[in-house]
């Protein structure tokens, strides 16, 4: 898998990857933390991860952009702006009118502009890289977002404590320059149909947008992508829940040091699920989703039920290894199934719609956890997993998926006509 590495292009989006998702983990950490610390309030907390969440569901809206603006452009341009808006909340602190309002305002704009970095960094991947390497390659770009996330979690916990939230978007302003100085060294050979064109007027290049647009909506709708795509929503939901209420779970459990823990602790589980999936390519798909989801389920009642807040973190990590696996393999089946110059705008059409529930999950957890409590919104998280379990079982279809490998676009992309 490493070998990849030596391949330059691949090697410096790589690396670029590891260090916007270090800044990213940065100040998501510090977000949620600092809204939780203005307000001690989940419905609060669970507000600002709606709002925050909202830009991802509207992925969609980027992906013919992403088809026609330069990939490497896209990357260099988003890592400026977002590092610009990062610093306006610690210059609001320190001028005297920040409020819990503006930090979640500047949020949503800095995860707006991010909505154009994933597909942009998608639809790259192939361009550098045969198919045959796709899966090893998305295993390696999962470690560099959750190994990122998992190391500056833990230490964005360690941070809150000893320098505060709003000095984290100081530092979190220096990951953005050291991302454009990697993705500027990217050359790659565009090979999609014709000529990426400078459109002339505002009439024709909105015109050229919304047909892209509805060619990508459109096919999705006639694939079978979407019956792929449904575990991802509902794992979402559960994770826009979680997000909401792990500060007052945290605080529960043991304070602004175990909110880092388990943040930490999700991360180094997810990565570890990427990193294990490459060996279950050889695998029936169907079989390896359903007991993938039923392992998470169980080690998450687990980390519910458990006395020791210690034991109750590690259970939760070892509970998202499952969820790791299944959502590395159903995103690489996606891939190398896609025309290449459909890439990016199904790509973003299905980020949207795997995250349609984010938001809505993140409101509806911090609420709930003001009426019942942020332990049972926590514990409700295995019985989601459950779900799963029970669609992809049930599903005839996707339980009988085969290998990654038998996996071709003429077998499980199209929908069958009716007879």
């Amino acid at each position: 898998m490493l070998k990849l590495l030596k391949n330059r292009n691949f090697s410096y989006l790589f690396w670029g990857r590891v260090v916007t998702n270090m800044g990213d983990s940065l100040y998501n950490v510090a977000a949620m933390w600092l809204v939780y610390e203005m307000t001690h309030s989940p419905l609060y907390t669970g507000i600002a991860g709606a709002l925050i969440m909202i830009p991802q569901v509207l992925e969609f809206l980027v992906g013919p952009l992403v088809d026609r603006w330069r990939l490497r452009s896209i990357l260099l341009f988003t890592q400026l702006f977002q590092g610009f808006l990062i610093l306006l909340i610690p210059i609001s602190y320190y001028l005297g009118f920040s409020s819990v309002w503006l930090v979640m305002s500047i949020m949503f704009g800095v995860v707006a502009i991010e909505q154009f970095v994933y597909p942009a960094q998608s639809a790259m991947i192939p361009k550098v890289l045969p198919k045959e390497e796709l899966p090893e390659a998305n295993s390696l770009m999962n470690i560099a977002y959750k190994g990122a996330d998992f190391l500056l979690t833990a230490l964005a916990g360690i941070l809150i404590v000893k320098i505060g939230a709003i000095n984290i978007y100081l530092i979190n302003s220096v990951t953005f320059l050291l991302a454009i100085m990697l993705f500027k060294n990217i050359h790659y050979q565009d090979n999609r149909q014709g000529k990426i064109e400078e459109i002339s007027s505002m009439k024709s290049g909105f015109q050229m947008y919304k047909k892209e647009l509805i060619e990508g909506f459109s096919f999705v709708k006639h694939s079978t992508i979407l019956q792929y795509i449904i575990p991802l929503i509902i794992a979402n939901f559960v994770f826009g829940m979680i997000n909401a209420i792990l500060p007052a779970y945290a605080d529960l459990r043991g304070g602004e040091s175990y909110y880092g823990y388990y943040l930490a602790s999700l991360s180094v589980g997810m990565l570890s699920g990427s990193l294990l999936a490459a060996y279950f390519k050889n695998i029936p798909l169907g079989r390896v989703i359903i007991l993938s989801f039923l392992f998470s389920s169980m080690a998450w009642g687990g980390s519910f039920l458990v006395g020791s807040s210690i034991l109750s973190v590690i259970l939760f990590g070892i509970s998202t290894i499952g969820i790791g696996i299944a959502n590395l393999l159903i995103f690489t089946m996606i891939q190398s199934i896609l025309p290449e110059d459909m890439m990016g705008r199904v790509f973003s059409f299905i980020s949207s719609i795997a995250t349609i529930l984010l938001p809505l999950g993140s409101f509806i957890g911090g609420y709930m956890a003001t009426i019942i409590g942020s332990e049972y919104i926590f514990g409700a998280g295995s019985l989601l997993c459950l779900l799963i379990v029970f669609y992809w079982t049930t599903n005839h279809s996707l339980r009988r998926l085969p290998t990654y490998l038998e996996i071709t676009p003429e077998t499980h992309l199209k929908k069958k006509s009716a007879s």
